[in-house]
């Protein structure tokens, strides 16, 4: 029987979530560009444990974004025949051995049909996940309340005109003293977007107010 037809197709899949792009409390690197392969390799040891009968003959990726996470989802697609046509149909499938690149996304039609009506079935845990986001924000939030210097001066030699060379877009600025250093920081940019703030300002770090 070949994988086109659709009378016994069915699909395993495992995902991931990123929080802010950056957070992922699976242990997935999202700069590694092995997510998929990563999420590839677990489904297949899942399945074998949980349903060493199923072959699954090919692998799809896909990339999903909403608010404030991205989901990463990889599909295994076998065939789940019934037992009495599978006596009588001898052919195997080879599977197939192709790698999941990360931007080979678009899901085959004939297996489109097959995911939506398998996602139907979730929509009772849509507001579990919600809320799951949304513990994941405050979360992210509380992780790192820290301010993002970028810039610092001695006291003595400081001057208010210097600061205009540090606007930008992505926050309005402020400065304290302290031990006798000026040092300027982005206001209501919390310390977990360290990252961000390295984009505009690669020498930006970290500290508390006053140190």
């Amino acid at each position: 029987m070949e994988l086109d037809d659709k009378r016994f197709l069915d699909t395993l899949e495992e995902s991931t979530l990123f929080y802010f792009d950056l957070f992922n409390f699976d242990g997935y690197d999202r700069f590694g560009n092995t997510i998929f392969e990563d999420l590839k390799y677990r489904l297949t040891s899942r399945s074998s444990i949980e349903y060493p009968k199923t072959k699954i003959s090919s692998f799809e990726g896909a990339l999903f974004r909403k608010g404030f996470h991205t989901k990463y989802v990889v599909y295994g697609i076998y065939k789940n025949e019934p037992e009495l046509v599978n006596r009588n149909d001898t052919i195997s499938i080879e599977p197939l051995r192709e790698k999941i690149k990360p931007e080979e996304f678009n899901i085959p039609a004939s297996v489109s049909l097959l995911i939506a009506s398998k996602k139907a079935t979730k929509v009772s845990q849509k507001g579990a996940v919600e809320n799951v986001n949304q513990t994941a924000k405050v979360s992210a939030q509380n992780q790192d309340v820290r301010l993002i210097i970028i810039a610092c001066f001695r006291e003595a030699y400081f001057e208010e005109s210097m600061l205009e060379e540090y606007y930008n877009d992505l926050s309005e600025i402020d400065y304290y003293m302290a031990n006798g250093w000026v040092r300027i920081y982005l206001k209501d940019f919390p310390g977990y977007l360290i990252y961000e703030a390295k984009e505009v300002f690669p020498d930006a770090w970290r500290a508390n107010f006053g140190e």
